[in-house]
């Protein structure tokens, strides 16, 4: 990540380490990208499409469908999973590791070539 406030684990952050706390099986969970729910939520393009029609209608946001899109909302999707509410201008440094993952998924322009 660019910036040191950037770089953050997710054994770092209290309301992800609650996320992978709750799933019963997280003996072996050492990231929360391995967390079952990651992958629907964040990296599954039909429940993103679905978040985006929610964003769309309650910002009044209308984006077309691209890779950029979906990394904005998996973004959203990421923050509303693990801290459920945020409020309208909130925003919180989201792990560094799950970040890295939704790019891979869903790169844009200038890093499909490289």
């Amino acid at each position: 990540m660019p910036t040191a406030k950037e770089s953050v684990c997710c054994k770092e952050v209290e309301k992800v380490i609650k996320k992978m706390d709750k799933f019963k099986e997280n003996d072996n969970l050492k990231c929360i990208t391995e967390h079952p729910g990651f992958k629907t939520v964040c990296l599954d393009k039909h429940v993103l499409d679905v978040a985006y029609y929610q964003y769309r209608q309650q910002y009044d946001i209308e984006m077309s469908a691209n890779d950029e899109r979906y990394r904005l909302v998996a973004h959203r999707q990421l923050a509303r999973w693990c801290w459920e509410y945020l409020g309208r201008h909130v925003g919180v440094p989201l792990p560094s590791c799950a970040v890295v993952k939704i790019r891979q998924a869903f790169p844009s322009a200038s890093n499909k070539n490289t």
